[in-house]
């Protein structure tokens, strides 16, 4: 099996913990992310997606000093989700 998630099936995703899947309109692994996104849906797996426009891959990291309101609204997903788990 490999680790790549655009090549997973609905077998290795099932009984997965919920995920959030962030992706950047302008990042050339978009669509990979939302298929997997969706293949986690079709599979039972609690999943959120969120598409942040504008960005390029990891922009909202790597424009932090540029876009902080984009880095902290990232930072904000991340722990509500974490916190979201208990």
């Amino acid at each position: 099996m490999t680790c790549w998630p655009y090549r997973a099936g609905t077998a290795d995703v099932e009984g997965l913990p919920p995920h959030v899947v962030s992706v950047n309109e302008l990042d050339p692994l978009r669509d990979e992310g939302l298929a997997y996104h969706r293949l986690l849906l079709r599979s039972g797996v609690s999943s959120v997606g969120k598409v942040n426009l504008g960005l390029c891959h990891v922009g909202e990291l790597l424009f932090r000093a540029a876009l902080p309101d984009v880095y902290l609204a990232a930072v904000r997903d991340v722990s509500g989700f974490a916190r979201s788990l208990g």
